[in-house]
């Protein structure tokens, strides 16, 4: 299977690699950094003066009808939904790339039936698939039925993908790698940061 590096490993699973989904999974995983960044940036409003997610700012701004503070929450929510589609793209990819039973229908799988197929192949937790999940539906109803979103619901779903990130992208990386598929430079060739 072509790895990310540009070398070749054996296919894994007996399949053929899908150049297409290598090359998403590398885009989506090089652009992963800059848009938790632009979660953080956007969050800096709301902050209390210890640089923390302040919940009754939070609240206060979700409800006001201030244009400017409008403009402020969407560029939270606005994030937030990115970075979670941003997730379930690199979570499709990755499945149809191992060649998980929930790519194969003619209908696009939901976004659960894709994270409890990747939890159930190995590369989520149950704890993982579950915050995924929770994620996901917080993204859902915030497309298609913003006002049914609570600010304290936001708060806490914000806080919880900017902590859960980081291992949830680790699982990911490592589920791969079992297929021979490499999203990080071998430790060697890592640059110092």
């Amino acid at each position: 299977m072509a790895t990310l590096d540009g070398s070749q490993s054996a296919a894994g699973r007996g399949g053929r690699p899908r150049n297409s989904d290598v090359a998403r999974i590398r885009t989506r995983f090089m652009r992963l950094g800059p848009q938790q960044r632009a979660l953080i940036v956007a969050i800096r409003p709301f902050n209390d003066d210890q640089g923390r997610f302040d919940r009754r700012k939070w609240e206060e701004a979700f409800i006001s009808s201030d244009p400017e503070t409008i403009h402020q929450v969407v560029g939270v929510t606005g994030t937030f939904e990115r970075l979670v589609n941003h997730l379930n793209g690199m979570l499709e990819a990755g499945a149809r790339l191992a060649q998980l039973p929930v790519m194969g229908g003619q209908d696009a799988p939901s976004g659960p039936a894709v994270i409890n197929a990747v939890r159930d192949d190995g590369g989520l937790t149950a704890n993982q698939a579950e915050v995924l999940i929770r994620l996901n539906r917080t993204r859902n109803r915030l497309q298609h039925a913003s006002f049914d979103v609570q600010a304290d619901e936001m708060h806490a779903d914000t806080e919880l993908l900017l902590k859960t990130l980081k291992r949830l992208v680790t699982s990911y990386v490592k589920w791969l790698a079992r297929d021979g598929i490499q999203l990080l430079p071998p430790e060697g060739k890592r640059r110092a940061r």
